[in-house]
């Protein structure tokens, strides 16, 4: 789920630029960038999304999280990625 320049890249599924991540990769919540030098987009982690066994719970790279210019989106987006993570755990541990 992408919004603005800033998206939610899980584990094993797609980007919105295509790019899958592998299983081992925990999910993330990722801002885009263009890269005029390569004529692209390109992205930096702001934080990483990592379960326990009560569930999800952000680790943020350094000072990126809190100094990120828009906040809206990335609030927004870590709502989102958190709550998706956790319905999905809930789930997972109820199904057994």
């Amino acid at each position: 789920m992408r919004y603005n320049n800033v998206e939610f890249r899980q584990s094993e599924m797609p980007d919105s630029h295509g790019y899958k991540t592998s299983e081992d990769r925990p999910s993330e919540i990722i801002a885009w960038i263009y890269n005029e030098e390569m004529g692209k987009e390109t992205c930096y982690t702001i934080c990483w999304l990592k379960s326990d066994k009560e569930g999800y719970y952000m680790e943020t790279v350094g000072n990126r999280y809190v100094e990120y210019e828009d906040m809206e989106a990335l609030n927004h987006v870590t709502k989102y990625a958190m709550r998706t993570l956790n319905i999905q755990f809930e789930f997972e541990e109820n199904k057994y």
